[in-house]
């Protein structure tokens, strides 16, 4: 068996001309018409009740494990809030956005969190403020900001980036779970 590839950068802080040449990782392909969610445009009043809690309350939970799963390199657990066919799009200002799928999605992601893991640095994501544009009995649309810090080695603390992410959930047999998820923060992540 190959040993998983190591990631030094994040594919989806290339330039636009060498993301057009260079080699995406498999079940990757460029998503440049993916953008930020720059505005604020719920459906309805945010404030009315007409929602079951029991579902947002789930929804909001499996976004926390995103973060918590993630920040520990827990790939496995990360992976499992995704559906099967599952679509991720990642980038940041200025760059092409780049989508995963599948198996690729999959051992990208892995591969990338096991190296993460051997850096030293230990990320914490934030996840502040969770916004529903819109939410059925088995659908949500959430934008959900946040706060990005990292710590090195135990020893020095910074902010990285504010996050912005948007996400399409759907409830199946196994509860919510992530069917879509754009990740383009506000400034570039370095490694």
């Amino acid at each position: 068996m190959a040993a998983a590839p190591v990631i030094s950068a994040p594919v989806f802080s290339m330039s636009a001309a060498a993301a057009e040449t260079a080699a995406l990782p498999p079940g990757a392909s460029l998503a440049p018409d993916v953008k930020p969610l720059r505005t604020y445009a719920p459906k309805e009043n945010p404030g009315h009740g007409d929602f079951d809690a029991a579902d947002r309350a789930a929804i909001e939970n499996l976004l926390y494990a995103y973060s918590f799963a993630y920040d520990n390199y827990e790939a496995e657990a990360w992976l499992d809030l995704f559906t099967d066919d599952a679509v991720f799009v990642a980038g940041t200002p200025g760059q092409p956005a780049v989508s995963f799928t599948g198996e690729g999605f999959r051992k990208f992601w892995t591969a990338r969190m096991k190296a993460f893991a051997k850096s030293g640095n230990q990320r914490r994501h934030l996840m502040s403020n969770i916004l529903f544009l819109d939410q059925t009995k088995d659908t949500a649309h959430v934008s959900v900001a946040g706060l990005l810090t990292n710590a090195h080695d135990g020893k020095n603390f910074s902010p990285v980036t504010s996050l912005n992410y948007e996400g399409w959930l759907v409830k199946g047999p196994e509860g919510w779970k992530i069917k879509r998820w754009h990740d383009m923060p506000d400034a570039p992540v370095p490694d």
